[in-house]
């Protein structure tokens, strides 16, 4: 796959947690069928060995989730700098961890992450998995894990908890109508102070019903041209880091995404409509 490559945004703070999955791999494309996986971007795809059909983010994916969740703690000391900030630490959220590589991505961090995810019970090698890749890669005791169905479970846990979110990570069941279901829980549980909510696969109409939800309640958003595409909404004092999309790479935005084009776009994305047959 000489024609495959990693890409990173320039002006990124990497990690590379691979050796925390073991069973990591490059995913095999040509047995996908769904209709919303980017076959013309060409970046590397990486799976787990015991569910080929499930990617990861990939690595420009995963450094956004990343430097996003650096931004938001860095917002946090300086507040302490400053002297008089009476926030509690910032505390992020993930709806849909499958084997932990976004979770790692987030811990690495130094956050601490709330997890929601149903397969923790239905799939005991989902359950090693994730635990063995946080214990490989030294952040278990920052995670907190919740097995169930969201936003359920994420109501359940807000309510027993008290938690509010600083950064909440969208990466849940697909299907029409959950990730609406999952923006509409974050909407209410995020902290009023400042809150990032991230999204991946906004290539899926509705997965961009969340993103839209947000921005229909006052939230900034803004996309990030990544294979699948992610998207963040954030409101208080708190921006977003900046993207480079891979140059190499003619770019496409679909039909169901111009609602959240910025007329600054960078050059390199061409909003074209592209539809998925």
């Amino acid at each position: 796959h000489a024609e495959f490559h990693d890409y990173i945004s320039p002006g990124m703070v990497q990690v590379r947690p691979d050796r925390s999955f073991p069973n990591m791999k490059e995913g095999d494309r040509g047995s996908i069928s769904s209709p919303y996986f980017c076959h013309h971007v060409p970046h590397l795809w990486y799976v787990d060995a015991n569910f080929p059909e499930c990617g990861f983010l990939n690595r420009d994916e995963a450094h956004i989730l990343y430097n996003n969740t650096l931004c938001m703690l860095k917002r946090h000391n300086d507040l302490l700098a400053k002297g008089g900030c009476k926030e509690t630490p910032p505390r992020a959220l993930e709806i849909g961890s499958h084997v932990g590589w976004s979770t790692v991505h987030i811990a690495l961090s130094g956050m601490e992450v709330d997890v929601v995810e149903p397969q923790l019970t239905h799939d005991p090698r989902v359950l090693l998995g994730l635990v063995g890749s946080l214990r490989m890669c030294g952040v278990h005791h920052k995670v907190a894990l919740h097995a169930g169905f969201s936003p359920e479970k994420v109501n359940e846990v807000a309510t027993s908890t008290g938690h509010k979110w600083n950064l909440i990570f969208i990466d849940g069941n697909h299907n029409p109508g959950y990730p609406l279901r999952d923006a509409m829980a974050a909407h209410e549980h995020a902290s009023p102070s400042a809150c990032m909510v991230l999204f991946h696969d906004l290539v899926y109409p509705s997965v961009a019903e969340g993103l839209l939800y947000l921005k229909e309640h006052g939230w900034h958003t803004r996309l990030y041209m990544t294979q699948q595409i992610m998207g963040v909404a954030w409101r208080g004092d708190i921006t977003p880091i900046d993207h480079t999309p891979d140059p190499t790479v003619t770019w496409t935005l679909p039909d169901h995404l111009k609602v959240f084009a910025e007329p600054t776009s960078t050059p390199t994305i061409d909003t074209i409509a592209h539809t998925h047959t």
